[in-house]
């Protein structure tokens, strides 16, 4: 039976970083207001209203004085709950809190000419906002048209959009009345010249309405979710010169130009650093998603009946492929926590091309097994998991949009092949030689050591035909786009492989810091199921390159179902070391009686007349 080892308490201090049990009860406790109720028949303007009376709501009850950033267990325990109470409000709190006062702290560092700015977004008198992306520009961060032509004479920029093609979207700032202060990138254009990619902090609206020379048209919001996103065109905005945050760069009153960065390139990709605030938020928001459908679709699959003909008022939970699908779920959460654990520490790591990549790949990873997650747990859940109460296809939503929210999934899986591909702070694992095709020896799938071997096989392997591929193709004359066309896939294949090794050495110190060896049992069931279902989608892979056996490829759908049975009895214990908080999640169907939560206005019912 579950419970006598006390696996609940051995697993729950693997959920959060260091830190977070100082803040989560305050930040528990500002969501529990009536705010934060979901009310019918909201226009779309009054939807995103409320969006930003929750933000203000919460800056007032955690009393915030300073930038977040600079307290990142706090910053990150309010991105976790804000994506469980509202997904639109997480997004305005990592735009606000993240990436508009992390570009501010990171190329303003040091100028205290900036301090009512700071001020400003600090007590949120003004919204932040980053702009970075246009329409006509595809997804990309680096081809900005937008210009900030200098002045001299006045000592100041002058913003512009030169064409429909260049306008800002798809910024939320259209909601009315809420002063908004944006975080704006264009191309510095100095006597004519260009001299590369800068940010300027620009006045976007205030209660009133725009700001002179700035355009704001609305757009119909998503219904998944709903944001006040918008079109933005600036027309001739003056910007004081102090509001240019140059990074070190200088440019003095007769126009002479410096720019420690080198040259326009580097200078790019210094602002592009600023995505890795939206990657660590992604993360973490997206992690708390997965748990929480994960953990609701577990307690309801337990109280939930069917009466099929095989087996009358069974719990949907003895269903073998009600198993396969949440316990999986299941298993993923606990990745994707792990790997929001590792992103959410105290102190901000030392950025190097190694950790930038890290990040960009645990953003894409998460965001997939945030959409696997919480499509499966709605699935599972029948008709009840439709609708919006139960919260499945909010969280849906929010693991949708950061396909290409934060940069695009597939650019970064491009990104990084490419730069593995390359050498660039890489060195590919070496293999560990695995049993041959014909012996199952040495192979036990359930062995975290058999995983990793699994993963670095894979990993070395991809890299090597992907280089070769495109050394063959450079001996061939081709160029290195149509190289790279030709090699894409593999690419991307490679850079998630590299991301699985990431994600396996992180499942595997999880898996050493339980004590409890019961427990640890349990838990390393569990990761199997995670570990199968990937090693499963390549299993033709493994079979070809001699890595997996026949029997064992064969026995892999039994493997689960084994898993699945010693896992049946922990897994309400599994689903609460998640530490998922229900009451902010909100979903009726997480409740011990489901119909009452939701049929409970419905009371009293009186007897049939035929019963008299």
């Amino acid at each position: 039976m579950g419970g006598k080892f006390g696996l609940t308490e051995s697993l729950a201090p693997l959920i959060q970083g260091a830190g977070h049990e100082e803040y989560r009860d305050q930040v528990h406790a500002a969501f529990r207001d009536e705010l934060f109720e979901r009310p019918l028949g909201l226009s779309d303007e009054d939807r995103c209203a409320l969006t930003y009376r929750r933000l203000r709501h919460l800056n007032d009850r955690l009393d915030v004085r300073e930038p977040l950033l600079g307290n990142r267990p706090l910053l990150f325990t309010l991105f976790e709950f804000s994506a469980l109470a509202d997904p639109s409000l997480f997004y305005a709190t990592f735009l606000h809190h993240g990436t508009t006062m992390g570009a501010v702290r990171d190329f303003g560092e040091g100028r205290e000419d900036l301090t009512d700015i700071v001020q400003s977004l600090t007590s949120m008198e003004s919204v932040g906002s980053l702009m970075m992306t246009e329409l006509g520009r595809g997804n990309s961060n680096a081809a900005i048209r937008t210009e900030a032509v200098y002045d001299a004479a006045a000592q100041e920029f002058v913003l512009h959009t030169p064409d429909a093609a260049a306008v800002k979207f798809p910024p939320g700032v259209a909601s009315p009345g809420v002063p908004r202060l944006a975080v704006v990138s264009a191309r510095l254009v100095v006597d004519g010249t260009d001299q590369g990619l800068f940010f300027f902090v620009v006045p976007i609206q205030d209660a009133d309405g725009p700001c002179p020379g700035v355009r704001v048209v609305p757009q119909r919001p998503t219904a998944l979710l709903p944001l006040d996103c918008s079109l933005v065109a600036f027309d001739g905005v003056r910007i004081p010169f102090r509001n240019w945050l140059r990074d070190g760069a200088t440019l003095d009153a007769d126009g002479s130009f410096t720019d420690p960065a080198g040259d326009r390139l580097v200078r790019t990709r210094r602002l592009l650093g600023i995505i890795r605030h939206a990657w660590e938020a992604a993360t973490v928001g997206l992690a708390a998603v997965s748990r929480a459908s994960a953990a609701v679709a577990v307690r309801h699959a337990h109280r939930r009946s069917t009466f099929g003909r095989l087996a009358a008022d069974q719990p949907v939970i003895a269903y073998r492929n009600q198993q396969r699908a949440l316990f999986g779920a299941l298993a993923t959460a606990y990745v994707t926590a792990f790997a929001a654990r590792s992103v959410a520490t105290e102190e901000q790591p030392r950025l190097t091309a190694a950790t930038v990549r890290g990040f960009s790949l645990l953003k894409v990873a998460v965001d997939r097994y945030a959409e696997r997650v919480t499509s499966r747990s709605r699935t599972a859940s029948g008709a009840l998991g439709f609708f919006a109460d139960n919260r499945f296809l909010d969280y849906q939503g929010l693991a949708h949009s950061f396909n290409a929210a934060a940069a695009d999934n597939e650019i970064m899986l491009t990104d990084s092949a490419q730069t593995l591909a390359a050498g660039i702070d890489y060195t590919p694992p070496s293999a560990t030689p695995l049993a041959d095709a014909d012996s199952d020896a040495g192979q036990d799938l359930l062995d975290p050591a058999t995983w990793t071997r699994l993963a670095h096989a894979r990993e070395s392997r991809l890299h090597q035909e992907l280089t070769d591929g495109l050394r063959k193709a450079a001996e061939a004359g081709l160029t290195p786009f149509e190289a790279w066309n030709e090699h894409g896939d593999l690419g991307r294949e490679l850079a998630w492989a590299h991301a699985q090794s990431q994600l396996t050495a992180l499942v595997r110190e999880a898996l050493d810091a339980v004590a409890e060896p019961a427990a640890r049992a349990v838990l390393t069931d569990l990761l199997a199921l995670h570990v199968l279902e990937e090693t499963g989608v390549h299993d033709g892979w493994y079979l070809a390159e001699g890595l997996l056996t026949v029997t064992q490829v064969r026995g892999l759908r039994q493997l689960a179902n084994d898993i699945c049975a010693r896992l049946a009895p922990h897994a309400l214990e599994l689903a609460e070391a998640l530490g998922v908080p229900y009451d902010v999640v909100g979903a009726p169907i997480a409740t011990d009686d489901y119909v009452q939560a939701i049929a409970g206005d419905m009371e009293p019912f009186a007897p049939h007349p035929a019963t008299h």
